[in-house]
């Protein structure tokens, strides 16, 4: 079923408050400017003349393979770029205040590019494992600030956290708290059925992601899976790296992220369709 993120959809969409900040966007990158538009009308970052866009890929229902969320990553604006890490981004960065700036600036351009695009699901932002550290006040204020600035609802917005966040209990439950007491919704990524256990107590995400890899195949992947989802109360589990097609029964309220569903696409022409 398509679920594409396209600009034509999106221009009856678009609150006033976007569409006027989309429109003071210069149309090509511009010195002094950290955002501008493409020749597409996507929103692309600059980061040290390097031209930051985004891709997004589905999260869809298990059954009924129904689109339910978007998850955004970087790429390279530059045709010539296969793919663009977005770890060498980060550890190229030479303090704890660039961490923070690339971070924020990354989630702003898949912010606005999720508007752009019309995308009425929920948007998964990923943020680095180095600003849970660094940032000492309180986590989401400043991105809120932003969301709201845009006239958008923090309520579609889900903040995710890395693994290596949740080898730390008590600095996850802090930063998961801050970002819901800003409004977001927020997910895990956990390595294994025994690291939620230890987790299930402190944290309480609205998503728990998990490499479906980890998790087996066949029998014992369903049965880990039954597992998880009886441990996750009313949070939603999402299997990543969905890399093959899985027959995982209607009634297992699970839901599914992978190539075997979606690459990640920038959307301009249907990539976005299960």
């Amino acid at each position: 079923m398509p679920d594409t993120l396209t600009t034509t959809a999106a221009l009856s969409q678009i609150t006033p408050l976007a569409q006027k900040y989309l429109e003071s966007l210069p149309h090509g990158r511009t010195e002094g400017r950290q955002l501008y538009r493409g020749p597409d009308g996507k929103v692309i970052g600059d980061w040290f003349g390097l031209g930051l866009a985004s891709a997004f890929q589905p999260i869809v229902e298990a059954g009924s393979r129904q689109v339910v969320g978007h998850e955004a990553f970087l790429r390279s604006a530059s045709p010539d770029d296969q793919g663009l890490s977005p770890w060498t981004l980060f550890s190229s960065a030479a303090d704890d205040d660039r961490v923070i700036a690339l971070d924020r600036l990354a989630r702003t351009v898949h912010l606005l590019n999720s508007i752009v695009g019309g995308n009425q699901h929920p948007l998964f932002l990923n943020v680095h494992g180095r600003l849970l550290a660094a940032v000492a006040d309180d986590h989401g204020r400043a991105f809120r600030r932003v969301v709201n600035a845009l006239d958008q609802d923090a309520q579609q917005i889900v903040i995710e956290t890395p693994v290596d966040a949740s080898h730390q209990p008590d600095l996850l439950t802090f930063v998961l708290r801050n970002y819901r007491n800003n409004g977001f919704k927020v997910a895990v990524n956990i390595e294994s059925i025994d690291q939620w256990r230890q987790l299930a107590h402190g944290v309480w995400p609205h998503y728990i992601k998990v490499d479906a890899r980890k998790l087996g195949t066949g029998l014992a992947l369903l049965e880990h899976v039954h597992t998880l989802t009886q441990l996750s109360e009313d949070a939603r589990v999402v299997l990543t790296h969905v890399e093959t097609p899985l027959d995982i029964p209607a009634d297992l309220p699970v839901l599914l992220q992978g190539y075997a569903i979606a690459h990640p696409s920038r959307g301009v022409e249907g990539g976005l369709i299960v």
